[in-house]
């Protein structure tokens, strides 16, 4: 479904662009700790996006906790002979939302059902401490809006999409000990530079990522270089704003 090719792709683009990803990285890994210290004990800690690792603290991680486990969709290489660094540190495969399976029928049978999102692992494990998603929610409802596009009405396609957002927040309220979110919310396009406007208009191009789904005030927020110009655009720098929320429990949502 295109999760392996994703993944390669965020590799080259950090490798392109991690001098305009250094301050993103390293404040994800900030709120990360910071969450981690006010966990309720220290047995079990879920992160959830673990990805390539570029914001992951993991060596202070594993030494905070008797397991750290690492849960994404796929797994690369990189990563896995980094985890090995670490006897504590385990690989998880999962799909968070629980439906990624069910995208391939449901493209084939477009008057079939759509799916519930209901994550259940980890909800009933007494040990968990802390569990982070980090730098994931955004792109939750990418590949099943991609997927099932073109097969079903464009309101239908969306308000699955915001189900797989609202679901995924609901999930980390439920899970065991303390839980952090750490998310793009929108992008914005900006004349290359820090020139504001776009060709010299008044207006700001913003794009939600997050389906419609609206995040309460966040503890810490900044401003994430995605792709600075010409990544996407030779006259465009593409800027992600951030919400980070270290206790997510108590965030008011």
């Amino acid at each position: 479904m295109g999760f392996l090719k994703s993944t390669i792709q965020v590799r080259s683009r950090y490798e392109r662009c991690k001098h305009a990803w250094d301050s993103h990285l390293r404040k994800t890994r900030e709120c990360i700790l910071k969450a981690a210290e006010m966990a309720p004990g220290r047995r079990k800690a879920v992160l959830f996006g673990a990805g390539l690792l570029h914001d992951i603290p993991l060596a202070e991680l594993s030494g905070m906790f008797e397991e750290v486990w690492l849960a994404d969709i796929v797994h690369s290489l990189p990563s896995r002979f980094s985890a090995l660094r670490f006897g504590n540190v385990k690989l998880v495969e999962l799909d968070v939302t629980g439906v990624v399976s069910e995208l391939g029928v449901l493209r084939r049978s477009p008057k079939r059902v759509l799916p519930v999102s209901e994550p259940a692992r980890f909800l009933d494990d007494p040990r968990l401490d802390f569990a982070v998603s980090v730098n994931l929610l955004s792109q939750l409802p990418w590949v099943p809006g991609r997927f099932l596009g073109g097969t079903r009405p464009e309101h239908e396609v969306s308000e699955f999409q915001a189900h797989l957002i609202r679901s995924h927040l609901e999930y980390l309220k439920r899970l065991p000990g303390r839980t952090a979110l750490i998310t793009d919310t929108f992008w914005r396009a900006e004349s290359a530079g820090g020139g504001g406007a776009v060709n010299g208009g008044g207006d700001v191009p913003v794009w939600d990522v997050l389906s419609g789904v609206a995040l309460p005030e966040p503890e810490s927020a900044w401003d994430w270089l995605i792709a600075p110009a010409p990544e996407r655009d030779e006259k465009l720098d593409y800027i992600a704003r951030v919400h980070a929320y270290p206790d997510w429990k108590t965030s008011g949502a």
